[in-house]
């Protein structure tokens, strides 16, 4: 028998008189969870509402939503699917398929909530889901964050069954003669989740039996610590710059070293990041001058007085340069030829004898330039140039046939540079004004 009607009361996850997104798959736990909801609101005051999402990573992804719109329709539930190449879309991000697809999954989720003004959205997690993230998270070398398991709530996503055990929810599958679809990967113990389903965990209750709720217990408790732990860091010690949270070492070496993890790990939250414990530990070490390239797109960095974590802009796609005036990104680009002598600047490259394509991007952190004296790296050359660390990553580079040919306002490769009387190739950058921000493609 399922009985969440305590548990959801607790986390407040069924919307009085509103509509409930609920997430389905065809699978058995959640039409198990599509068909409670259901009848609950028959029962009660809520509505709701199925979503599913077709990934079209298996062959038989489209008999499933095929299954799900035919149940659905003779249950008079309404319907919304969506789908999605979750196999390129990761390749695209450079993740793991199985973030990929949860990521295409969870933004279809919010996007159909928003559409269809549902307050919660819901989705079939049960307790041994919970149990298999905190073994997952343990084995990875998680904090206490990631031993919390799988939370309750997280924004609008609510869990109804993460209390509620898989033999639970086969006896109410069973009780009511629920249709469901078998996903033929959940057998593939190539996947680490699935081999800790099928092979781990049945081993482990067999040397303690009940050990599985127990687990997904302790994640309960651990996730109350950690939110605790979270409340104590004292957000006033560092400030939070829309696209950048900063700190005074002198506040932060006033903290013992677990508290300082955690007000790292908070900076990175308030940029909408999260970091893992290696993460901070190389934060933590940076020296003065120092540098780090962050997961999800944060950057930090060190000065004398402070320690910085800063969120980086999508960078602009690389522009192909042809003769005339283009955009690309918050720069007019011009590009022309000149037989007289050009003076170089922050904002102005000439080269001579470039006759491959030309593109520019921003630097890469990585290359180097032929300079009077000999090669230099251009890490090197920005130092040279005393140039901050944390604005490096702004400065326009060219490339010919992939390589470094100028940064702009660093260094031009000498062996680009014009011959007395060559006529040469000018790039020319001017700042775009507010009023030509729209502009796009070639003028």
């Amino acid at each position: 028998m399922i009985n969440i009607q305590t548990f959801t009361k607790k986390w407040d996850m069924l919307p009085a008189g509103g509509l409930i997104l609920c997430a389905v798959s065809g699978g058995r736990d959640s039409m198990a969870l599509l068909h409670l909801l259901w009848e609950m609101g028959k029962k009660g005051d809520f509505r709701v509402h199925a979503a599913h999402f077709n990934h079209h990573l298996r062959p038989t992804a489209d008999r499933d939503q095929g299954f799900v719109i035919g149940w659905c329709g003779a249950k008079g539930i309404p319907l919304t699917c969506g789908g999605g190449d979750a196999a390129a879309y990761a390749r695209e991000l450079g993740t793991s398929l199985e973030d990929g697809a949860r990521q295409l999954r969870y933004r279809f989720l919010e996007e159909t909530a928003d559409r269809v003004g549902a307050a919660h959205i819901a989705t079939a997690h049960h307790r041994e889901d919970n149990a298999e993230t905190l073994l997952l998270h343990l084995l990875r070398g998680s904090g206490l964050r990631g031993l919390g398991g799988i939370p309750p709530v997280r924004g609008r996503i609510v869990r109804p069954l993460l209390e509620t055990s898989r033999a639970d929810i086969d006896g109410y599958v069973r009780r009511h003669q629920i249709p469901y679809m078998e996903d033929e990967t959940n057998a593939d113990t190539r996947f680490t989740r699935n081999r800790l389903r099928l092979e781990v965990f049945p081993l482990l209750e067999e040397i303690s039996p009940g050990c599985t709720g127990r687990m997904a217990a302790a994640a309960d408790l651990l996730r109350e610590d950690d939110q605790h732990f979270r409340g104590a860091v004292d957000a006033s010690l560092f400030t939070f710059k829309g696209d950048r949270a900063e700190i005074s070492l002198r506040e932060l070496k006033k903290l013992d070293q677990s508290m300082a993890r955690r007000t790292v790990r908070e900076m990175a939250r308030s940029l909408q990041g999260d970091l893992d414990r290696r993460s901070v530990e190389q934060v933590l070490g940076l020296g003065t001058g120092g540098y780090l390239d962050l997961p999800g797109r944060l950057c930090a960095y060190r000065t004398g007085t402070k320690l910085t974590l800063r969120r980086e802009p999508d960078p602009p796609l690389p522009l192909l340069l042809t003769e005339g005036t283009q955009v690309w990104w918050r720069w007019l680009v011009q590009v022309y030829l000149s037989g007289e002598p050009v003076q170089e600047d922050g904002q102005t490259v000439a080269l001579g004898g470039c006759s491959a394509p030309l593109t520019i991007a921003l630097w890469s952190g990585q290359g180097s330039l032929a300079v009077e004296n000999g090669a230099r790296t251009i890490k090197r050359l920005f130092t040279d140039r005393r140039i901050p660390i944390q604005d490096r990553w702004e400065h326009p580079a060219l490339y010919v046939d992939g390589r470094p040919a100028a940064v702009f306002g660093v260094a031009t490769d000498w062996t680009l540079r014009p011959r007395p009387g060559e006529i040469c190739l000018v790039v020319r950058l001017e700042e775009r004004r507010a009023e030509n921000n729209q502009i796009g493609g070639t003028l």
